[in-house]
């Protein structure tokens, strides 16, 4: 079984939230435009990729999450869906987004480990290789004087 999913339409769908989509996307059709979901959802990814990748290998497929936080990104693109729709969120569903933003720092603070990836990228598409630190010895022989530094 895999350890990493990618968040589609169908896990999104599942629960309450069908009608929900069926109104974005026949608020799309109606405006003529592009259905917006494949578009959060890619942002939703982009989001909790970036978030993992501060203390954790990342899967070479930019689409997957580890499984453990499909939860988390099913919830963040219904907030987005609602937001679309111009809907209020209920207390509870505020409670809940407080809940995920303070876990999403928690993930942001490399504070918990996830699954090890289906298929680890060696490099992470958000933290690229950073160049080493290199240390230098203070040159000892120069005295900055104000001879030398032409009257400053």
């Amino acid at each position: 079984m895999p350890r990493w999913t990618a968040i589609t339409e169908t896990i999104v769908r599942t629960g309450k939230i069908s009608a929900l989509l069926d109104a974005v996307q026949g608020r799309a059709d109606a405006d003529a435009q592009a259905d917006p979901l494949p578009q959060m959802i890619a942002d939703v990814t982009a989001t909790l990729r970036s978030a993992v990748s501060t203390g954790n290998a990342l899967d070479s497929n930019t689409a997957k999450i580890p499984n453990s936080l499909l939860g988390l990104g099913t919830r963040m693109v219904v907030r987005r869906v609602k937001d679309h729709l111009d809907m209020e969120m209920t207390a509870a569903e505020q409670k809940q987004a407080d809940e995920d933003r303070s876990y999403l720092n928690r993930i942001m603070d490399a504070k918990l480990k996830f699954e090890t990836p289906d298929d680890a990228d060696g490099s992470s598409e958000m933290n690229p290789s950073q160049p080493s630190i290199r240390t230098v010895e203070p040159d000892t022989t120069r005295r900055f004087t104000r001879g030398g530094m032409g009257g400053l």
